[in-house]
């Protein structure tokens, strides 16, 4: 494992009301050179655009499609949970989300 792998960024807050951490896996580590970021945030939405603040803009898109909706080839988790498995889409100060790109192989 490299030692940006092994990194979690910090950074200044950003407006809202509570503080998350956005781990990556796999190709995502690799091109946003992290393991993980804390942010704060309001919501969802809000966390993944603080965090494309830190990560730059297409870290946005890793996440949400044009329309502003989650992207159904990526798997997201919210304390282990798939949100695609949850009614709605709810943090509290502490949670961890968790991004993985899409799966190829053969």
């Amino acid at each position: 494992m490299s030692s940006f792998q092994q990194t979690i960024i910090k950074h200044q807050p950003l407006h809202g009301t509570m503080k998350v951490r956005i781990e990556l896996f796999a190709t995502l580590r690799d091109k946003y050179k992290a393991k993980s970021i804390e942010v704060e945030c309001d919501d969802f939405k809000s966390a993944i655009t603080n965090a494309s603040k830190i990560l730059g803009e297409d870290f946005y898109y890793e996440v949400f499609n044009e329309e502003g909706e989650v992207r159904n080839d990526r798997i997201i988790t919210i304390n282990g949970r798939n949100i695609k498995d949850l009614e709605e889409i709810t943090l509290k100060d502490g949670d961890r989300i968790a991004i993985f790109p899409p799966i190829a192989g053969g």
